[in-house]
């Protein structure tokens, strides 16, 4: 019997919950997707950018580049989408190419691989918003993606947020974060 591989898995996931929620896609956001954002991650320490535009009522445009200075880089763009599953909750996902050199990669120019991820997002109180991630980066052997993270909504001038990557390109990482929506 085969077993299905985590990238499979996730596909499949992701077209049932989309089917499922039809009715939902049309519904308005609850959380911005047109931001700029800058990223600290802890253990190695580095630096990171995200930015993100709605495309459309329901998808954007993503492209993210992090560093930990050793000669090492995640750099990625694609599409997402974006739906409200309740006036509190967004269903989210991401297709992205993705290029990344690490000390497990000593390519010259890194490793290209591509990543898909689905997400929820909820507000749990009226400025805290917190969420979680899991995907998987298909490269040469597939690396799952788990992650959870609260960002606080201090106005409407930016957000701060804390990340805890459990699984990914580079485990057991925290990242903190400032986010300016336009």
């Amino acid at each position: 019997m085969n077993a299905l591989s985590p990238t499979k898995l996730l596909c499949s996931a992701v077209i049932l919950a989309a089917s499922g929620l039809s009715s939902a896609a049309n519904a308005a956001a609850n959380f911005p997707y047109n931001y700029f954002e800058v990223r600290v991650p802890l253990s190695p320490g580095g630096l990171g950018i995200a930015g993100s535009q709605e495309i459309h009522p329901n998808a954007h445009m993503i492209a993210e580049a992090e560093s930990h200075f050793e000669n090492d880089w995640i750099i990625g763009a694609g599409l997402g989408f974006h739906a409200a599953v309740n006036q509190f909750t967004d269903l989210n996902g991401q297709v992205k190419l993705l290029s990344f050199k690490n000390e497990e990669n000593d390519k010259s120019m890194g490793r290209l691989a591509s990543e898909l991820n689905f997400g929820l997002s909820a507000w749990i109180m009226p400025q805290l918003e917190t969420g979680g991630k899991v995907g998987v980066i298909a490269a040469e052997e597939d690396i799952t993606i788990f992650s959870l993270y609260a960002r606080l909504h201090t106005g409407d001038a930016f957000s701060m947020g804390a990340e805890w990557r459990i699984k990914g390109v580079n485990d057991q990482t925290l990242a903190f974060s400032v986010r300016y929506p336009f």
